[in-house]
């Protein structure tokens, strides 16, 4: 039986998923993607883990798409691999508890596209990241083009899209798409301590902040502070809001529950 293609290591209430495809870059495989949705799904019910990261072994992120599946034979109507990595992105991003991205090193196409789609990403100073779509006469399909000139300033992400440069992450840094930038040996400690500091607040609370967030970007101003001021009172008749501010009142640190 082969090796698992999807590590998993839950630390309190944060758990990595490590992508393990070392042999190919940890590119997108039919097999990969689907050990992600299906785990993502498994911790999306369970309310003991706050926090996910999202890594890849030995050395790299992601790859992209396994290319080797995209010159597979296809039933008609059958899911492609892109199809596939779609879905695996659209949960990502949609996911209603916090997603980090630990980039440990190479992070091309579409493990960029997995990469802008969590909510908040560190890299190694080692780190190179790129669309790379266009080195191969693809046309990016999980957001390349659609998403990254919305984090990114448009110049710099036209030259991404259109050269097929991978840069440092210490350049997508200074244009705030990476949080941080750090030493190898400090990548998980530092994402640790952030993980463990997100896992203590209200996890309702964070999930709405979080989906009103995310859909702002395609509201106008003010139908962005409605859909704020709902989830808002939807909190304010939450357990975890009554807790948060009896907690502040008695001067003691609060134990959010969830709900």
């Amino acid at each position: 039986m082969g090796q698992d293609v999807l590590l998993t290591e839950q630390d309190n209430a944060l758990i990595w998923l490590t992508m393990n495809r070392s042999h190919a870059m940890n590119s997108l495989s039919f097999d990969l993607v689907d050990a992600m949705l299906s785990k993502l799904a498994e911790i999306e019910r369970d309310d003991s883990i706050r926090v996910v990261v999202i890594s890849g072994i030995n050395g790299a992120f992601c790859a992209g798409a396994d290319l080797k599946t995209m010159l597979n034979d296809y039933a008609p109507g059958e899911p492609d691999i892109l199809d596939r990595i779609v879905d695996l992105l659209t949960v990502v991003r949609s996911f209603p508890k916090p997603i980090i991205a630990a980039v440990n090193g190479l992070a091309l196409a579409g493990g960029m596209e997995l990469m802008m789609c969590c909510d908040l990403i560190y890299a190694t100073d080692t780190a190179k990241i790129g669309d790379a779509h266009a080195n191969y006469g693809i046309v990016p399909g999980g957001g390349g083009a659609a998403i990254m000139p919305r984090l990114l300033p448009l110049p710099i992400a036209k030259h991404l899209l259109f050269t097929g440069d991978f840069v440092p992450a210490s350049m997508l840094a200074q244009y705030g798409l990476i949080n941080e930038v750090v030493t190898e040996d400090q990548l998980r400690p530092t994402i640790t301590t952030v993980a463990n500091r997100i896992a203590e607040k209200s996890p309702i609370g964070i999930a709405r902040t979080k989906r009103v967030a995310n859909e702002s970007l395609d509201k106008s101003v003010a139908d962005s502070l409605r859909d704020e001021r709902l989830a808002s009172r939807d909190q304010f008749r939450s357990y975890d809001y009554n807790e948060g501010i009896h907690a502040f009142l008695e001067k003691r640190k609060p134990v959010f529950k969830g709900y």
